[in-house]
């Protein structure tokens, strides 16, 4: 692994993009909604690790807290709201209720830009084989969704 500056476009538009193309790839979103729901994962991170690895880019382990620390400012808002949102979905129209889906998916954005704002000021390295996404499934102990995580996404750069 060696040092680079980066070449890529680490832009949250670049980051929104690609995540909305990955996640609808076929067994994504059940993927990411079962590492959120039962291993009590990231999606934001993990489709930011995805776009890492498939840009060949990685940052060091030592690094790796002070990625997950981005997420801080976002993460128990966005959950508190999901929380809601979902105690919802019953007790109003459809028309509001995808009104606060639109809203949850802001909240995501920001995420996201948390995310690339922490990415940016690290030094990331360019490298062969990448795998970000595998090591924090397995940090999860869901180590079997790795396999969904691995396909595709190539041309989604």
């Amino acid at each position: 692994m060696t040092t680079t500056t980066q070449s890529k476009s680490l832009t949250h538009e670049a980051l929104w993009q690609f995540s909305l193309a990955y996640y609808a790839e076929r067994g994504v979103k059940e993927a990411c909604l079962s590492l959120q729901n039962h291993y009590h994962g990231n999606v934001n991170l993990l489709l930011l690790l995805k776009w890492l690895d498939v840009n060949h880019l990685a940052f060091t382990l030592e690094q790796w807290p002070q990625v997950k620390a981005s997420l801080d400012a976002s993460e128990q808002l966005l959950a508190q709201y999901r929380q809601l949102r979902k105690q919802l979905k019953t007790q109003v129209t459809d028309t509001l209720y995808r009104e606060a889906l639109n809203f949850e998916l802001s909240l995501e954005q920001l995420q996201q830009s948390h995310l690339i704002e922490t990415i940016n000021s690290l030094p990331l390295a360019t490298t062969s084989a990448s795998h970000l996404v595998d090591m924090y499934c397995q940090e999860l102990g869901a180590d079997h969704l790795c396999q969904h995580f691995d396909d595709g996404a190539d041309t989604t750069k």
